[in-house]
């Protein structure tokens, strides 16, 4: 019940979100449109943090384990960490960086992350042993929830290679939530989505250009107080 309530409250939190937002210039004429862009925005947006969430606390319902998005030190300043998992019996340590990876990245950030990843890697050791932990083996990678995949210096995963990480039961909780999450979404707009878009029809100087007229075509004469078509003007 606590999950199937976050997922009714993503779409609330994006509506009241965009309820603040000034209405674009571009959408003036249907304010609709623009609250529309700013909601969809905001639920990609708490969409990947979702997936974080339900991920970390499925982890620690797990036996052994523990999980959390946490920050620490690195050279030159702090990193935030996605996921950091320990699993106390097997002495597992998971180090991961999520991502909903339903599109592309371009080089500047895929540099970006493995440059965050690799910084991370090197300071990990310091950290974790400040909590107690005494991990065999530590594991850097990327979640790519979707499967979107490209190079990088770190292994990425996707949805169904949770199971393999830690117990499938993980993998099927978070992507069978993630699969209510998306037909909430899909329900919450669908009848709006089926319905026309009534925009009302701008007047000026650009919507009285007949394209199926024949030549010669008019000119535009611009003046002080704006611009009309006129006949065609000669070339001398």
């Amino acid at each position: 019940m606590l999950w199937k309530q976050h997922a009714g409250q993503l779409v609330a939190d994006a509506k009241a979100k965009s309820a603040s937002i000034p209405c674009d210039p571009l959408f003036g004429s249907n304010p609709r449109l623009s609250a529309l862009v700013s909601e969809v925005d905001g639920i990609k947006k708490r969409h990947g943090l979702l997936i974080e969430r339900a991920l970390i606390f499925a982890i620690n319902k797990l036996p052994h384990w523990q999980a959390a998005k946490e920050q620490i030190p690195v050279t030159g300043g702090k990193a935030h960490l996605d996921c950091l998992a320990f699993n106390a019996n097997t002495g597992k340590l998971y180090v991961f960086e999520c991502k909903r990876g339903h599109g592309s990245f371009d080089g500047d950030k895929i540099r970006a992350i493995d440059q965050r990843l690799g910084n991370i890697k090197a300071s990990i050791g310091a950290h974790v042993v400040s909590k107690g932990w005494r991990p065999s083996s530590t594991g850097v990678f990327i979640l790519s929830f979707y499967g979107a995949t490209w190079k990088s210096a770190y292994p990425i995963y996707n949805k169904h290679d949770l199971a393999t990480l830690f117990e499938p039961c993980v993998g099927r909780f978070v992507t069978e939530y993630m699969e209510h999450l998306e037909a909430a979404t899909a329900q919450a707009y669908s009848s709006e989505l089926r319905d026309p878009v009534v925009v009302s029809a701008g007047q000026s100087i650009f919507d009285a250009v007949d394209e199926a007229r024949e030549g010669p075509r008019p000119d535009v004469l611009f003046t002080e107080d704006g611009a009309d078509f006129v006949a065609a003007q000669s070339d001398v």
